[in-house]
């Protein structure tokens, strides 16, 4: 077999049916090579603007230079030690934290670093734990919070669940702050008419379904897979209640952290502060890390033991502080408000005269948008024509995702350097290809 066959789109997806687990969805036909900022080509050549980030861990771009240098210089000194050993990277990382941290500004917080959001999760939530002295968790309908055992008894999203049985007990889930599909029947009102009944449900879940106040109330500032954001006022009404009961609020920035937003982290955008943030995703420039940030008073409360064989490990260390570096030397923070602000706007028109897409949401750059079979039923779309717009989508160089509770929303979060032109060609091609699915849908009908 010549070098050029080895290396062929069809030999490697042939391996990859052959040798990796089926549960893997390799749900574009495409083999990728190559990336460089907001650009990636695949094996053939064909180029593509990358729409996904990753899934929202390359805000910097792909193989940003600053970052590529701090792990060339850091792989050939030190690698791996784990968290049992004092070493620069971890530290000065902590140090940035805590000045970055949306909570306390000018106070010390102090981090645990670990290396994937659901660790991030899971070991925020048992520092919950250990500070309150309480076993039950509040999540949300509709969240992700991770595949580990606590994150999975907490996502509230039934396709990551079926068919596995009970959940940990202790975990229960409020309505989810998705108003288009309002859980509570408040869909045609919405906030702040309806008088965010979501967030007030909770102060009825604590009188009637736990047996102590929960140790925390576990949210993202916008759902990640559920993909929608928390109307303005939701968790200044839920921060209220939590402060009543003596709840804690972590806060899973893992797909709204470090500029995805417009805000260094999503929470921001709502006028309330955490007591522990979770985050992973876009701070490490593409390489695994992920970490918890607490209130000292809330760390200083768990002694250990605790551990993390690949926390604090001195690469991917060093690249979370380059990428860090890159995000407020090069403003992609205000880059991402600025150019998302004007494809949200650009979304939002189309919407208008589509009969298939509604319910346009995002900040920054992630944006989500509602297929459905008509606007007048919002039932949602068939997955699989969510997968035929995509598929369009890539067939034309841009590489988006789906998501949502009924798989029937279309994701978009590209690298935060995204210039206008690129996210104006974005739009033309995603429009193109809804245009031309709904056109079909309705000659057809």
């Amino acid at each position: 077999m010549s070098k050029s066959e080895e290396h062929s789109a069809v030999h490697i997806k042939e391996l990859h049916r052959k040798f990796i687990a089926p549960s893997v969805e390799a749900g574009f036909d495409v083999v990728l090579v190559k990336g460089s900022g907001t650009k990636l080509w695949d094996v053939q050549g064909k180029e593509y603007i990358d729409c996904l980030s990753g899934v929202g861990v390359l805000n910097v771009g792909h193989c940003h230079p600053k970052v590529v240098g701090a792990v060339r210089e850091q792989i050939t000194q030190l690698t791996h030690v784990t968290t049992m050993y004092f070493t620069e990277p971890m530290v000065k990382l902590a140090e940035k934290l805590s000045e970055i941290a949306p909570m306390e500004r000018g106070k010390v917080k102090k981090s645990f670093f670990v290396s994937s959001g659901t660790e991030a999760n899971e070991h925020a939530i048992t520092l919950a734990k250990k500070y309150t002295k309480r076993p039950e968790i509040l999540s949300l309908q509709g969240a992700f919070h991770g595949r580990g055992g606590i994150t999975m008894s907490i996502t509230g999203i039934g396709a990551w669940r079926a068919g596995l049985g009970p959940f940990m007990p202790g975990t229960l889930q409020a309505p989810s702050y998705h108003c288009y599909r309002c859980s509570l029947g408040y869909e045609k009102v919405g906030p702040p008419e309806c008088g965010y009944a979501c967030a007030r449900y909770i102060e009825s879940m604590l009188r009637t379904q736990f047996s102590l106040p929960p140790a925390v109330f576990v949210a993202e500032p916008i759902q990640g897979v559920a993909a929608v954001p928390a109307p303005p006022d939701y968790f200044k009404v839920v921060k209220e209640i939590l402060d009543k009961y003596g709840i804690l609020l972590l806060c899973d920035e893992v797909q709204t952290g470090f500029g995805r937003t417009g805000k260094m982290f999503g929470i921001e955008h709502y006028g309330v502060e955490p007591d522990i943030i979770s985050m992973a995703k876009g701070m490490g420039g593409g390489f695994p890390i992920g970490a918890y940030t607490a209130k000292s008073e809330v760390a200083d409360s768990f002694e250990g033991p605790d551990f993390s064989t690949f926390g604090g490990n001195p690469v991917s260390c060093r690249a979370a502080l380059a990428n860090i570096e890159v995000i407020e030397e090069e403003n992609l923070v205000e880059n991402a408000g600025r150019v998302g602000d004007k494809v949200l706007a650009r979304f939002q028109e189309f919407s208008g005269r589509s009969r298939i897409m509604d319910d346009v949401q995002g900040r920054g750059l992630m944006i989500t948008m509602e297929i459905v079979e008509n606007k007048l039923t919002r039932k949602p779309a068939d997955p699989e024509l969510v997968m035929q717009i995509t598929r369009k989508c890539a067939d034309e160089g841009i590489l988006i995702g789906k998501g949502g509770q009924f798989q029937n929303r279309l994701r978009i979060s590209p690298p935060l350097s995204m210039k206008q032109q690129e996210a104006d060609h974005v739009v033309e091609v995603m429009e193109e290809a809804i245009s031309s699915m709904e056109g079909a849908i309705f000659r057809a009908s």
